[in-house]
């Protein structure tokens, strides 16, 4: 049985487990969710592939009496039954979707294992990640514990992971900020599993990042620095049309250091996009270094400079694009240059689900795609970074810097099974400002950059700027 993040793929979809199956001298017997539970006792006695979504696995909205709580469909039910006394393989891919304990997934997954384990003559249980870890290494544990750790997860995050100093909360509710002892957590890691890159088992083709940065915005220095030259409040304040009072006025009219009343508030003195909470000042802080604060409602742009260097790209090198972006404000301001250059547009995310010219690209010959250029998918990080294959264009924008398991995801759209091209192309648009700087590095080390580290980068960078 097989357990796989997406819906069943057809036979002639490259990397598919279907096509990969169909492949077998074995002469499966294929089965899917649709299949009926009769289905899986007529064909006992050939080899069975059951492939099956993760969403399929249980009766949404029914629950049962068992302490998991959760009702497995009927074909599951089925296909438990047939493989009593039977030699069984399970294999769960994209299985950092199970990464939570208590979700009713994980839940489902954990019951049919449990019991296989009990009921079948052997079972082999093979997990498939390209994403271990999406928030942290604390991901890990759910899958090492399914492949047989023996540890709670309280010894896990004792031995492993350095948890944060919240005044108010117990030592149990205090926030995971950091790992520790990774050496050796990778030596555990190693015990269950067998790690290797995509490239060394593919031949996929060569990747290369070209940056096109920005120097540091006035605004993002204004947003960040909690204290500055009163002179440098008062020229802010004019060039971007502030009305102070006067008592400001008089407040800021020095050379001496002055609390920043744009701290954290750039809109000031409205408090519309106040950054309250660390959380949010590093949503803002990363909105600013793309040139804009706000919302999917409400947006205010301040520097246009990303936006300029994108609109010269896109009109000097006309080809196929995939670009990813964070904010809906970007994708505005993105579909209109798109727009406006002629670009033929495709938008992938929350609430548009568009890739009209892209499958109408992967229909046409050889011949014509030559010819084919000026498309362009838009989408977001959120929606389109994993389980979707684009790889008919080798080109890919990231117009804002991503976490890591977004990156992760992203960038393999194109790069994979299926890429013709011998290279494939990444376009990195950044601000040189500390935040983006050390987001793409933690985007190097594999770490997930989070509120706590952007508040420990912002309390280091104002203490040597008060020095």
């Amino acid at each position: 049985m097989t357990i796989n993040g997406k819906a069943l793929e057809p036979v002639t979809e490259p990397g598919s487990w279907l096509n990969w199956a169909s492949q077998s001298t074995l002469g499966f017997n294929f089965l899917n969710k649709y299949s009926k539970p009769d289905d899986f006792t007529l064909t006992k006695s050939q080899p069975q592939l059951f492939i099956i979504n993760y969403e399929a696995l249980f009766k949404h909205g029914k629950r049962s009496a068992r302490s998991s709580g959760l009702v497995l469909n009927d074909n599951i039910i089925a296909f438990l039954k047939v493989c009593r006394k039977e030699n069984v393989c399970v294999i769960i891919d994209e299985s950092h979707k199970i990464k939570n304990l208590q979700s009713q997934q994980t839940k489902a997954i954990n019951q049919i294992v449990n019991t296989l384990e009990r009921t079948a003559n052997s079972t082999r249980l093979y997990l498939c990640t390209g994403t271990p870890f999406t928030k942290g290494y604390i991901d890990l544990y759910s899958q090492l514990k399914l492949l047989g750790y023996s540890e709670t997860k309280g010894d896990f995050v004792e031995q492993f992971c350095i948890r944060g100093r919240v005044p108010g909360l117990l030592e149990w509710q205090q926030p995971i900020v950091g790992y520790k002892n990774v050496d050796a957590l990778f030596d555990l890691v190693h015990k269950y599993a067998i790690t290797i890159r995509s490239e060394d088992v593919m031949d996929l083709p060569d990747k290369f990042f070209i940056n096109i940065s920005q120097p540091t915005s006035k605004t993002f220095e204004m947003f960040t620095q909690e204290n500055c030259k009163g002179t440098d409040i008062l020229d802010f304040a004019m060039s971007h049309n502030v009305h102070l009072n006067d008592a400001d006025i008089t407040r800021y009219n020095t050379n001496a250091k002055c609390s920043n009343p744009f701290f954290r508030n750039i809109d000031y003195p409205s408090l519309d996009f106040f950054a309250e909470t660390s959380g949010t000042a590093w949503l803002r802080a990363r909105q600013l270094s793309v040139g804009f604060i706000g919302n999917a409602t409400k947006s205010i742009w301040y520097d246009r400079s990303r936006l300029d260097a994108l609109e010269k790209f896109l009109s000097e090198n006309e080809d196929n694009y995939l670009l990813f972006y964070n904010y809906t404000p970007e994708l505005c301001e993105i579909f209109e240059i798109c727009e406006t250059l002629g670009y033929n547009i495709d938008v992938y995310c929350g609430e548009v689900k568009s890739l009209h010219f892209y499958e109408q690209y992967t229909k046409m010959s050889d011949a014509e795609k030559l010819t084919n250029k000026k498309n362009i998918i838009i989408a977001n990080f959120a929606s389109g970074s994993t389980g979707l294959n684009w790889q008919e264009y080798n080109k890919c924008i990231l117009f804002s810097t991503p976490v890591y398991k977004d990156y992760a995801q992203g960038h393999k759209r194109i790069h994979r099974l299926g890429q013709k091209t011998s290279k494939v192309l990444y376009y990195c648009f950044f601000q040189r400002n500390w935040l983006d700087i050390n987001m793409r590095k933690a985007l190097d080390g594999t770490i997930e950059y989070n509120e706590d580290m952007f508040q420990a980068d912002l309390n280091r960078v104002n203490e040597l700027k008060d020095k």
